[in-house]
């Protein structure tokens, strides 16, 4: 359960870290330039209706997503061309799709804010509202309220203190699941144990005692120096050593021999009376006081 349990919470984490670190902590790039842009909408707006000396009004922003583009004098309008310049205006410029594509489009009176013409873009083209292209509006004193529909959750509407809660108890968690409990060592059965001078040697658990130090062999370290323990001071046969330690496995290698012959040699340098000898011609001998 735990091997399937594992690799779904490392997706699950490593899911919210590029959450946080991709997050849109910062306004967009269509964000930061809303105003400028809406501005620029206006002054294309007033160009379209041959108004080329009116005055853009400051940009009154209601909130975040809603703002009112305001004129210095009356003009008139054909709804075709506000749709494509209005859409044409907030486009511009943008390198990439606008993730808030869905707006909203209402003009209205200056006096008595009634609503003479509106209409509804959104990125599902069958969402899209667009009514009554081609009748011109009368000259008159008009503001053009835009209204961004962004499905986008804000920083704002998710607590960063939860976000870095889950991910610090995530990894926590994770790290208590990969980090491996301590074994209990094993009772060491001291029937299946050998002195080899300073050393006391265990080969039931595959272990080489001198003093506190406990030192861990293989398993053809371990074979090999009990072998060596049993005949201390006597020379031992190259052939004879392999065909006792390699005979199981078919093969016989003699650099493997000496190979493993060296590691033990290493291993039993803390008690300077134990020497492990090549005789050569011969084989090795384990000498010992």
């Amino acid at each position: 359960m735990k091997k399937l349990l594992q690799p779904a919470l490392i997706g699950i984490f490593t899911m919210i870290l590029m959450l946080v670190i991709l997050w849109p902590w910062q306004n967009d790039e269509f964000a930061e330039n809303r105003e400028i842009r809406l501005r620029n909408v206006g002054h294309q707006i007033l160009l379209a209706s041959g108004d080329t000396t009116s005055r853009v009004l400051p940009i009154n922003k209601i909130s975040a997503c809603e703002f009112i583009i305001l004129f210095e004098s009356p003009f008139q309008f054909e709804p075709d061309t506000l749709v494509k310049v209005i859409h044409a205006g907030l486009k511009e410029g943008l390198v990439t799709k606008n993730p808030e594509d869905s707006y909203q489009v209402n003009v209205l009176q200056c006096i008595g804010n009634q609503i003479v013409y509106g209409y509804q873009m959104s990125g599902q083209k069958d969402e899209t509202l667009v009514p009554c292209r081609g009748r011109i509006q009368p000259k008159d004193c008009y503001r053009i309220k835009i209204k961004f529909e962004s499905n986008q959750v804000t920083a704002s509407n998710f607590s960063v203190p939860i976000i870095i809660g889950i991910l610090a108890f995530g990894f926590l968690f994770l790290f208590k699941m990969k980090t491996p409990k301590p074994q209990s060592k094993q009772p060491i059965d001291e029937s299946q144990s050998m002195v080899i001078g300073k050393f006391e040697f265990n080969y039931g658990s595959y272990l080489l005692r001198i003093g506190k130090e406990e030192i861990e062999l293989s398993q053809k370290e371990n074979k090999l120096l009990k072998f060596f323990a049993s005949h201390q001071n006597e020379i031992l046969e190259r052939d004879r050593l392999l065909k006792e330690i390699w005979e199981d496995e078919g093969v016989f290698v003699g650099r493997s021999l000496d190979m493993f012959v060296s590691k033990l040699r290493k291993k039993l340098l803390l008690d300077p009376n134990i020497q492990l000898k090549n005789i050569r011609g011969r084989g090795y001998i384990l000498q010992v006081g």
